[in-house]
C-alpha cells in the first residue's frame, strides 16, 4: 500500500554523480535472478544505493528488503505498461562554459539508472519506458543528453536488447546567434502519439483572475498569444499524448531556486509538459497597482530593458539593432568585469519580467499542469479520481541557488529526495533549502483542493523517512533570487 505522507531523504557531503553506465556498487540480492542482462557493478556509485534504500524507507515490499523475492515497484507497474520518465533538461550550456554549471541546472541520467532496472524488474522486462522533456526552446537537445549521460544510459541498455524512447517533444525550437537572439523559428509536430488540447476551463486554477485574461503574457511571445488560450470560455494546455499515455509518471526534477517562482522543483517541473510555450500564462501585463503582476511599480529603464529587448527579439525586421544594442551592452557594461563575478554579484535594483514575489499568475498554470498529470485520461477526459500511478525522485546532488535561469551558482547540497505527491515534496524542499513553503506561492495555495483533490493529506501531516532525523535539523541556506530576497527566507 502506498503511503502519500511518507517522504524519504538521503543526504551525504560524498554524493558524486558516477561514470557511465551508472552501475550499482554491488550485486544486491533482488538482482540475482533478474536474467533480462547480466549486472557489473562499481563500487563508487553511491547514488545507485541510496535510491535503493530510499525505495525501502518509503516502505515499497519493505517486508522482502534483503532477499532475492524483494520487488519494490510491483505495485507500480505491470508487464506491458508504459512509464514515462520527465527529467528536468532545460540548456546545454552556461556563460561560464564549466560543464558542473551545466549539471547544476539539467537531471543526471544516475538518478534515472537504478529507476529503470527496478522497472523492468517489476515488468519482467516486458515495460514501454520512454524518457522524454520540453526544454528551452533554444537548447541543443543532443548536447544535453551527452552531457548529463542519457545518451551513454540509451545506448547501454540497448546493448542489452532493452529499448528505451528518448524524445524531444518540443513544438518549436529557435535558432538562436552568439548574442542568444532568435533568428529562425523550428515548428515540427516531434511526439510519434500526437498531441491533445486538455481544457480545464471553469475548473482552472486560473479561473479567480479570468477578467484580466487580455493581460495574459508570456516573455518573448506577442500578447495576443496566451489569450487565445487562457479566457472566460476556455482554460487550455497543449500535452503531448506520450506524456498522457503513462501508466506510470516519474517526476525527476532537479532542486533549484527561481526568479519566477521561488523554488522549482517537482511541482514547477511540470510546466515542461506543456507542447507549445505560448499557451502559457506567465504573468499580468502591468504593475501591481494596477492589479497586474508584472512587476511592483513602473520604471522606465527596466521596462524599457525587459519589453524594448522582447520587442525587438520577437520581430525579424528589427533583429539586427538588438544585436547591436546586446553588443554595446556586453562592451560597456561587461567588458572591465571578470565574467564570473557577473553572475555572482547580480543584483538588480528594479522588478522586470515577472521576476519576483508578488507573481500570482505563473503558480495558477503550474497548478493546472499537475492537476492534468494526475487526473487526465489517455483520451485527455479529466476525471475526479487519478489516472496513473506518480512518483517523484528529486536530484539535489548538485543543485543551484541564486539567480534562474541561465545565471545559476551551483551549490552541491549532496541530497535525494522520493515521495509519491508534487505538493508534499515541494513543501518539504522549501524547508531543506532554508525557506518558509508558506510564503511561496505554488507550495501553500497547492494544498488548497477546489475541484481536484490533488493533496490527500493536511500540511503537516508528513511523515519523514532517510538518514535525516528531523526535517526541522537541516537547513541549507540557499540564496534565492534577488527579487525574492528577504521574503521568503526561514
Amino acid at each position: 500500500m502506498i503511503k502519500e505522507n511518507i517522504v524519504a531523504a538521503i543526504k551525504s557531503k560524498n554524493m558524486e554523480y558516477p561514470n557511465s553506465p551508472f552501475n550499482p556498487p554491488s550485486i544486491f540480492p533482488e538482482f540475482k535472478d533478474f536474467k533480462q542482462y547480466n549486472l557489473q557493478t562499481d563500487i563508487s556509485n553511491d547514488i545507485y544505493h541510496s535510491v535503493r534504500e530510499l525505495l525501502h524507507d518509503l516502505e515499497l515490499d519493505k517486508e522482502n528488503f534483503g532477499t532475492s523475492h524483494r520487488n519494490p515497484l510491483w505495485n507500480m507497474i505491470q508487464p506491458g505498461q508504459h512509464v514515462v520518465i520527465k527529467p528536468n533538461l532545460v540548456f546545454h550550456e552556461h556563460p561560464l562554459g564549466d560543464k558542473e554549471w551545466v549539471l547544476s541546472m539539467i537531471s543526471h541520467a544516475s538518478i534515472i539508472r537504478p529507476i529503470i532496472d527496478y522497472i523492468l524488474l517489476a515488468a519482467w522486462g516486458e515495460a514501454k519506458i520512454t524518457i522524454c522533456d520540453v526544454p528551452i526552446q533554444s537548447a541543443n537537445w543532443e548536447k544535453m543528453i551527452e552531457i548529463n549521460g542519457l545518451v551513454d544510459l540509451i545506448d547501454f541498455y540497448k546493448k542489452k536488447s532493452v529499448h528505451i524512447n528518448l524524445l524531444d517533444l518540443r513544438f518549436e525550437i529557435w535558432i538562436a546567434n552568439k548574442e542568444n537572439l532568435i533568428i529562425e523559428r523550428n515548428y515540427k509536430e516531434r511526439d510519434p502519439l500526437w498531441y491533445s488540447v486538455v481544457d480545464l476551463w471553469h475548473k482552472s486554477a486560473l479561473m479567480p483572475i479570468i477578467k484580466y485574461y487580455n493581460k495574459f503574457e508570456i516573455t518573448d511571445y506577442w500578447s495576443w498569444t496566451v489569450p487565445k488560450h487562457h479566457n472566460k470560455e476556455k482554460n487550455e494546455y497543449f500535452v503531448p499524448n506520450t506524456i498522457l499515455d503513462a501508466d506510470l509518471f516519474i517526476n525527476l526534477p532537479k532542486l533549484k531556486t527561481h526568479r519566477k517562482a521561488g523554488i522549482t522543483f517537482a511541482m514547477k517541473n511540470l510546466i515542461w509538459i506543456n507542447w507549445d510555450k505560448s499557451w502559457l500564462a506567465h504573468h499580468r501585463r502591468g504593475s501591481k497597482s494596477s492589479w497586474w503582476d508584472e512587476y511592483d511599480r513602473f520604471h522606465i529603464f527596466t521596462w524599457l530593458k525587459s519589453n524594448g529587448v522582447s520587442y525587438l527579439k520577437k520581430s525579424k525586421i528589427w533583429i539586427q539593432i538588438a544585436r547591436v544594442l546586446y553588443r554595446a551592452y556586453k562592451y560597456i557594461i561587461l567588458k572591465w568585469k571578470e565574467p564570473k563575478a557577473v553572475y555572482m554579484q547580480w543584483n538588480p535594483t528594479h522588478i522586470s519580467e515577472w521576476s519576483w514575489y508578488g507573481n500570482d499568475t505563473i503558480r495558477r498554470c503550474i497548478k493546472d499542469l499537475n492537476n492534468i498529470i494526475f487526473f487526465a485520461d489517455k483520451k485527455w477526459v479529466l476525471h475526479d479520481k487519478p489516472q496513473r500511478k506518480y512518483l517523484c525522485i528529486g536530484d539535489g546532488i548538485l543543485a543551484w541557488d541564486k539567480e534562474w535561469p541561465m545565471e545559476q551558482t551551483p551549490k552541491k547540497a549532496g541530497i535525494i529526495l522520493w515521495w509519491f505527491n508534487p505538493v508534499y515534496i515541494d513543501r518539504v524542499a522549501a524547508s531543506i533549502m532554508g525557506f518558509d513553503y508558506k510564503k511561496i506561492p505554488q507550495i501553500v495555495e497547492s494544498f488548497k483542493n477546489e475541484y481536484f483533490n490533488l493533496c490527500n493529506h493536511p500540511e503537516k501531516d508528513i511523515t519523514w523517512r532517510g538518514n535525516i532525523p528531523d526535517i526541522k535539523n537541516i537547513n541549507l541556506r540557499f540564496i534565492p533570487s534577488a527579487n525574492w530576497r528577504n521574503h521568503i527566507e526561514i
